[in-house]
């Protein structure tokens, strides 16, 4: 990997993937995402959009092209909260810790710390059976937080939630961001919720997925309930579902 132009915290250029089974899922794929900068990322099923996710967190490799990246430090909340069962929510926080050999005393600091940060300092012993579904991915991402990232990686991770709890969960990660100021990439299949959260909406096309538009949000931070019935932000949903929906119609061509 080289290192990215200042002001840049990750750079693609040209990154492409092409399974050994010979399915290409990403065709070649450019774009920038600048410190503390927050960017989601929609398109159709299957397009690629969680494997671009991947190889950015250096899970998958690519195939072709460049990743340049300005020394991140990752952070990755995936579609299921993947928690151990045997262990309390404090136990699941402080994973990352343990497999760094980071000291005792210093994991369980971390961890009240991300704990009251998301809301669950008061469940700290529970277990994950005993959480909610919402509250379970609260755990995910104050794990995900708790190694200090500048780079907070999400796949997906309120789709299995009912649209209260993932509004309220869109409006605590914004408060997260605001407060620490990460760079974020939030992989979604809900245009309403890409467009409220992000400063950029990133749209694919169907696979090999590859970006089709770059589109900036104009909406001013702190985003409240209140945006989501404003005329602007519908528009602006609408627009980019008819730009997805014209490029699956040429793809069946």
């Amino acid at each position: 990997m080289t290192q990215s132009p200042q002001h840049q915290l990750l750079t693609l250029r040209d990154v492409a993937k092409t399974f050994g089974t010979g399915t290409e899922a990403l065709a070649p794929t450019a774009f920038s995402l600048k410190e503390s900068e927050f960017v989601s990322l929609v398109g159709p099923s299957g397009c690629g959009k969680s494997t671009l996710l991947r190889i950015i967190a250096g899970l998958v490799p690519q195939t072709a092209g460049d990743l340049a990246v300005n020394n991140p430090k990752i952070g990755f909340v995936f579609q299921e909260p993947t928690l151990m069962p045997w262990a309390t929510v404090i136990e699941n926080v402080q994973l990352p810790f343990h497999l760094t050999s980071k000291p005792e005393g210093q994991a369980a600091d971390h961890a009240k710390t991300v704990l009251e940060l998301v809301g669950l300092a008061d469940f700290a012993n529970a277990y994950p059976r005993e959480l909610s579904g919402g509250m379970r991915m609260r755990v995910s991402i104050a794990r995900a937080l708790i190694g200090e990232p500048t780079l907070l990686l999400l796949d997906e991770p309120f789709a299995a939630l009912d649209e209260f709890n993932r509004a309220q969960l869109n409006e605590d990660l914004l408060r997260l961001w605001e407060e620490q100021k990460w760079s974020a990439i939030f992989v979604t299949h809900s245009i309403r919720e890409a467009v409220f959260l992000a400063n950029r909406v990133l749209v694919m096309s169907p696979r090999p997925g590859r970006i089709i538009s770059d589109i900036e949000v104009p909406f001013d931070y702190p985003r409240k309930d209140a945006l989501r019935n404003d005329h602007a932000y519908s528009d602006l949903c609408a627009s980019i579902s008819q730009q997805l929906a014209s490029s699956m119609h040429e793809s069946a061509l």
